[in-house]
This record gives C-alpha cells, sequence and structure tokens, in this order.
C-alpha cells in the first residue's frame, strides 16, 4: 500500500518542519503496522497530532484508524472497527509502558493495525538509523 508509506512521509515532514531547532528530536516514535506494510511516525516536538490510517479491506471497504499522537506518547482516538477494542487499550506512553498489558503495543485485530511505540535509541537498534526528513531538493 503505496498510500500508507505516502501518508507516513508527509506526517514525517510535517513533524520535522515542526521543529524550531535543529537539534530537535522527537522523544519518540511509532511503528504503525498493517497486514501489508510497516512505517514509521515521529512523536510530535510539542503539540498533539491526528494521523488518519485509510486502508482498503479485502473485501473492497475501507477502513479508517485515527492515530493521535502526543509529544510523550500514542493512542487510538477513533476507528471504524466494530468492537473499538484498540480505542479501549488507551494510551501509550514512554513512561507507562512498564506497566502495560500490552506494553508498547495498542493492536486493531479487525484493521488489522498495530502501533508500536518506541524510544529513539529502540527506534535506532530496530532501523540502524533514526527516520530523517529527506534532503529539500528545488524543482527544476
Amino acid at each position: 500500500m503505496k498510500k500508507l508509506a505516502v501518508l507516513l512521509m508527509i506526517a514525517l515532514l510535517a513533524a520535522c518542519a515542526l521543529a524550531e531547532a535543529e537539534d530537535a528530536m522527537p522523544a519518540g516514535y511509532v511503528r504503525v503496522s498493517t497486514a501489508v506494510e510497516a512505517g514509521w511516525l515521529p512523536l510530535p516536538l510539542e503539540e498533539d497530532t491526528t494521523f488518519p490510517l485509510v486502508q482498503r479491506m479485502p473485501d473492497g471497504s475501507e477502513s479508517l484508524n485515527l492515530i493521535h499522537l502526543m509529544p510523550n506518547g500514542v493512542y487510538m482516538e477513533d476507528a471504524t472497527c466494530e468492537n473499538h477494542d484498540c480505542m479501549g487499550q488507551g494510551e501509550v506512553t514512554l513512561e507507562n509502558i512498564p506497566e502495560r498489558v500490552l506494553g508498547n503495543m495498542i493492536i486493531c485485530l479487525p484493521n488489522q493495525v498495530v502501533l508500536e511505540l518506541f524510544t529513539p535509541e529502540e527506534t535506532l537498534a530496530i532501523l540502524g538509523e533514526l527516520p530523517v526528513l529527506p534532503e529539500a531538493t528545488e524543482a527544476p
């Protein structure tokens, strides 16, 4: 699903554009996994933001998950799944991961979405580098 990759890149660009200082770095990153691909969203530096994840399901219908990003965590704001268990899983923050039954995860089984919160150090260990803003290029 190239749409997810494009949306995740747009979110990454927006988050990086909001950084006031060049050395400003998000407190963590959220890996967004679906049945067919995964991408990364940085936590916002200051203000909360909501990221809509729209997918075409195998039956042809569309699913929607609204991912709410906070400077220190994430929660599922809304979802088109019937049971809304993902919304009931609450916030995952960098502080509450050890106390949560699901640890760093929020899972929406019907819409096949998994959110995982990682510190920058954990993200670096997984990817070998941090997701960064691509170099800006001028249009020809």
